[in-house]
């Protein structure tokens, strides 16, 4: 299947989620079914894919930057705001796609997530993880950070860690049950950072394009 998928500007502020509506996010819907039991890892015996893009409807806005209230010898004086990270034709970064009502298939990617503090900004902005992972947090930069995650829907603080020094680097689990979790620095209130946590691996992120490709098969 190859879709594309429009997701209107006046429904997003800083993230991207398809399939799953947040305030600061836009819903597009690739695949959906019943409401998913714990998930089982099997043998994927024939493969499928599912492949498309995301674009955005409407102009996005030029030049923005974010404003940098502090560090300016390290940090800059401006960022260039990633809300909206449009490539070629209208294509969106940063939108996580993922199946629902998905209860068996493919194994946890090895990788193990990671977040990087780089020239004051999180990197990645946005990631998919699945429940169980644990999450590598280090910084490359000279001035003192820290990663406070929450819970996107609350607010609840789930960790809040600091990042002293350049070269630093944590590893932390991630929560037990699926959700869209906020990273945010409060020493520098612009650095944010998403990660959808989902309760099995059939997602994927968009690359600079707008372009998800991403095995879909659940035999």
């Amino acid at each position: 299947m190859n879709r594309r998928f429009g997701v209107p500007q006046s429904a997003r502020r800083a993230i991207s989620v398809c399939a799953f509506l947040v305030p600061m996010g836009s819903a597009v819907l690739l695949a959906s079914g019943p409401a998913s039991a714990a998930y089982q890892v099997v043998t994927v015996t024939s493969g499928g894919t599912i492949d498309g893009y995301v674009t955005l409807s409407g102009t996005a806005p030029t030049g923005a930057t974010l404003k940098v209230t502090k560090n300016q010898d390290v940090c800059g004086s401006s960022i260039p705001d990633p809300t909206y990270s449009v490539g070629r034709a209208g294509g969106l970064q940063n939108v996580i796609v993922y199946l629902k009502g998905i209860t068996k298939g493919k194994a946890a990617p090895n990788a193990t997530p990671s977040l990087v503090d780089d020239h004051c900004m999180i990197n990645p902005r946005v990631q998919g993880a699945m429940v169980g992972e644990q999450v590598r947090i280090s910084s490359n930069d000279t001035i003192l950070h820290n990663a406070h995650a929450v819970h996107a829907e609350s607010n609840a603080t789930i960790y809040n860690i600091a990042l002293p020094f350049q070269g630093v680097s944590v590893i932390k689990p991630l929560p037990g049950s699926p959700g869209l979790i906020k990273i945010k620095c409060d020493a520098h209130e612009w650095m944010h950072s998403w990660i959808m946590e989902l309760d099995h691996p059939y997602f994927t992120t968009t690359g600079p394009d707008g372009v998800c490709v991403a095995r879909a098969t659940t035999r």
